[in-house]
């Protein structure tokens, strides 16, 4: 059985039988599993997944059906590169991880891993699955309402009737103590759970979630955008206000980019318009897709902070120099302005010395002229 994501109902992939006929491998498989059916609850991509170990107990298993559904199955977990995972009462844990032995299709065989005991696993951060007690029933009695009759013998019947009654009322009303199943994994995380989450939770399943976004994205040919939608309200819900400073925007919007970039380095991520600060939508353009006004603005902004700065900086030098240039041209042409003003001012006064006209009268130049001759 297969669940969807947490909480969803399981659904059905396929019958497994045991191929091993060791009788150790045998007693495992018969005593340890609860019941006939394996419920996988999560995925992880850590290394204790996968890595052998000497706690770890590995199975061959093939389909008793014939549906042929493992292979793709099997194939799904390769892409991924994550591990199925389930759990079983009270310590044991069921992987199957998604390196796989060469098999045929016909003939296709998948390994599983079992462990009685997941705290001795190195880096396990998964903790036992916590089976809910059992509902109190109410007694098998008749609980209708107490009859009510004469004599000594009937009121003592009565009464009788009427505690069953109260008792069975007041268990049914009553919940039962049933611990939530913690079905959480690195990389997986339920939306009911909101209570005592921490930042590098919030974190890894942010990011398992953008990478199983990426890939599907990646293998939907007729898909040339996606749309990733970030509400920083929804994934600080129920942290620490010390957790919640460290969740921000900025660090989601750079692991939906990076998410991106791991699985084909040539799309084109790009952040689009938003009103409110604390939601966007980021469209991630498959190569060619993307219009050209998107990849106008990534161009402007796929430089870092250095080289801007750099940029910047060259810009305004050259605003210097130029600036400083025509200064320089303006003081040239007002000099040469005020050269020219003052040529044309000399030569204004040497024509008014030289071509003046003489007012004196003849008698005044012959009186004039006796007296430079007498001296």
């Amino acid at each position: 059985m297969l669940t969807p994501q947490p909480g969803a109902k399981p659904e059905y992939i396929d019958d497994i039988r045991l191929v091993d006929d060791s009788p150790a491998l045998l007693a495992i498989w018969q005593n340890n599993l609860p019941s006939d059916q394996i419920t996988i609850e999560a995925y992880s991509k850590d290394s204790w997944a996968w890595k052998p170990g000497s706690d770890w107990a590995t199975l061959t298993v093939e389909s008793s059906t014939g549906r042929n559904k493992l292979p793709g199955f099997c194939d799904y977990l390769k892409q991924r590169q994550k591990s199925a995972v389930a759990r079983f009462p009270p310590t044991g844990i069921f992987v199957i991880s998604y390196i796989q032995p060469k098999s045929t299709p016909d003939a296709f065989r998948m390994q599983c891993r079992i462990a009685i005991d997941m705290s001795r696993i190195p880096n396990c951060n998964l903790k036992p699955l916590t089976v809910p007690k059992a509902a109190i029933k109410p007694p098998s009695t008749s609980v209708g309402r107490p009859r009510q009759g004469g004599g000594l013998l009937a009121k003592l019947v009565g009464a009788q009737e009427r505690t069953n009654y109260h008792f069975a009322m007041a268990s049914s009303k009553k919940k039962p103590d049933a611990a939530p199943v913690n079905a959480a994994v690195e990389g997986v995380s339920t939306k009911s759970s909101v209570t005592k989450r921490t930042a590098a939770e919030v974190f890894s399943a942010f990011r398992q979630s953008m990478q199983d976004k990426m890939l599907d994205f990646d293998l939907d040919e007729s898909e040339e955008v996606l749309h990733v939608q970030v509400s920083l309200a929804e994934h600080v819900a129920g942290l620490s206000d010390e957790d919640k400073g460290r969740v921000t925007m900025e660090v989601l919007k750079y692991m939906v980019y990076e998410a991106a970039e791991e699985v084909n380095d040539e799309w084109i991520a790009h952040k689009e318009p938003s009103e409110f600060m604390d939601e966007v939508t980021i469209a991630i353009y498959k190569e060619g897709a993307a219009p050209d006004n998107v990849l106008e603005e990534v161009n402007k902004g796929e430089l870092p902070d250095e080289v801007r700065g750099q940029q910047r900086a060259i810009q305004e030098e050259r605003n210097r120099q130029v600036n400083k240039a025509e200064n320089r041209t303006s003081q040239l042409v007002e000099a040469d302005a005020h050269r020219q003003l003052d040529d044309e001012d000399e030569e204004d006064l040497a024509v008014l010395n030289t071509s003046k006209r003489d007012r004196r009268t003849i008698e005044d130049y012959e009186r004039e002229k006796k007296r430079s001759r007498g001296s």
